[in-house]
């Protein structure tokens, strides 16, 4: 058995022919390319609807982690606000302790003291007290004026007019006290706190 291939048709007709299975691949082909862009476009619009999702959470928990923090940011600046204070209370500190036990260690047995008043402000203390005799109240005078930083002590003539439990008042300046910082000064004047 003989294949025989014949083609009866006439020139015009092959051309209609062979322009129509063009025709009909490049259709197929545009069908595919058709199809392949609706998947992918499909993908795109499902990946940019998560995208979308996953921003509008991220936003979402962002701004929770900011309300928050907001507190903690707060916390951090009071504690801040509080360290500076204390580092300005700082600045004018100087223990008067060591210079109470200095003033009682020179004080005589016959003496008593009433009050003991330091105003660092005007730089100046206060000793009040009774002495049971003249010689004690002379002697605790010349005990104070060895003491480096309290300035001049006077004691009164009127005091020493009497012999036994003579009341006296001393008034001096204090030396080599540090300065009070002047944000102190204001926030005492505006707390009403006393500077001594």
């Amino acid at each position: 058995m003989m294949n025989l291939r014949l083609n009866l048709l006439p020139p015009r007709k092959k051309r209609k022919f062979e322009y129509a299975v063009n025709f009909l691949f490049a259709k197929d082909l545009l069908e595919l390319i058709i199809f392949f862009s609706a998947i992918i476009t499909t993908a795109l619009i499902w990946s940019w609807i998560m995208a979308q999702d996953e921003f509008i959470s991220v936003a979402s928990s962002t701004a929770l982690v900011e309300r928050e923090y907001a507190t903690y940011n707060q916390d951090i600046k009071n504690a801040n606000r509080l360290i500076r204070n204390i580092g300005f209370a700082d600045r004018g500190y100087m223990l008067l302790t060591p210079k109470i036990t200095e003033l009682m260690l020179n004080l005589p047995n016959n003496i008593r003291l009433n009050s003991l008043q330091f105003d660092r402000r005007a730089k100046t203390i206060t000793i009040s007290g009774t002495a049971l005799t003249r010689n004690a109240l002379l002697d605790y005078a010349a005990a104070l004026r060895k003491i480096p930083w309290l300035g001049n002590i006077e004691t009164p003539a009127s005091e020493l007019f009497q012999k036994e439990n003579i009341n006296f008042e001393f008034n001096t300046s204090i030396n080599k006290f540090p300065e009070l910082p002047e944000e102190t000064n204001a926030q005492n004047k505006t707390n009403g706190v006393a500077g001594e």
